[in-house]
């Protein structure tokens, strides 16, 4: 009986600790946020939460405001996503912290195996010929007429970006997700657009609020 009192304690400590150590990062005490994290981390070494915290507070103390947008960034997709979806973004915030410190790293291959992949099926379609609608019907349309497996072809990396850019701007923000989550690694290039995605989210609750309130 006594453990089990032990380990709710230690619970509410872990969880204690994170609350503390995320206002800390957001008030830009990264040195105390470090030290808040590690502490619950050690406490459960299994939690992706405080590895989360204690990773970005140990980026903040070189580079604050990446490490606050990230970290903002991760907050709002929490609330906003399924619950049974936490472990796959928290693997996705971690990755790309390891993006940061991989900065050098390319997408060019990968984007080119995804091409050659999908040029040999037979639902594929080159994102030029997207770009070439665009001129005449609206993104939201395009996307939605797609078939569900349809595979995007992108010729150049700028393409890419531009297509995950068109997905923010329409509130396809799952779809963004998706689509992150599914690289073999991440590219830093992505942080504007997840700062773009943030503030989407952050409006879109807003608005629910306001409907609410009504």
């Amino acid at each position: 009986m006594q453990t089990i009192q032990l380990q709710q304690t230690n619970i509410m400590t872990k969880k204690l600790l994170q609350k503390k150590g995320a206002k800390a990062l957001f008030n830009g005490n990264f040195q105390g946020a470090f030290y808040l994290f590690e502490s619950a981390f050690w406490l459960d070494t299994h939690d992706l939460d405080s590895k989360i915290g204690l990773y970005l507070a140990d980026m903040g103390m070189d580079f604050g405001q990446e490490a606050i947008g990230i970290y903002d960034f991760y907050q709002s997709i929490l609330s906003a996503e399924k619950r049974s979806n936490k472990h796959r973004v928290q693997r996705m915030i971690l990755s790309l912290i390891e993006a940061f410190d991989n900065k050098t790293h390319k997408l060019s291959k990968a984007m080119q195996r995804s091409k050659n992949e999908a040029m040999d099926s037979y639902d594929a379609i080159s994102y030029a010929d997207i770009k070439a609608l665009l001129k005449t019907k609206d993104f939201k349309e395009i996307y939605s007429g797609l078939p569900i497996n349809t595979k995007l072809v992108f010729g150049e990396k700028g393409d890419f970006y531009e297509f995950l850019s068109l997905l923010v701007q329409n509130d396809y923000i799952e779809a963004l997700l998706h689509y992150i989550d599914s690289l073999p690694r991440y590219d830093m290039e992505l942080i504007p657009l997840i700062e773009a995605a943030n503030n989407k989210l952050k409006k879109n609750k807003a608005k629910k609020q306001q409907k609410v309130s009504k």
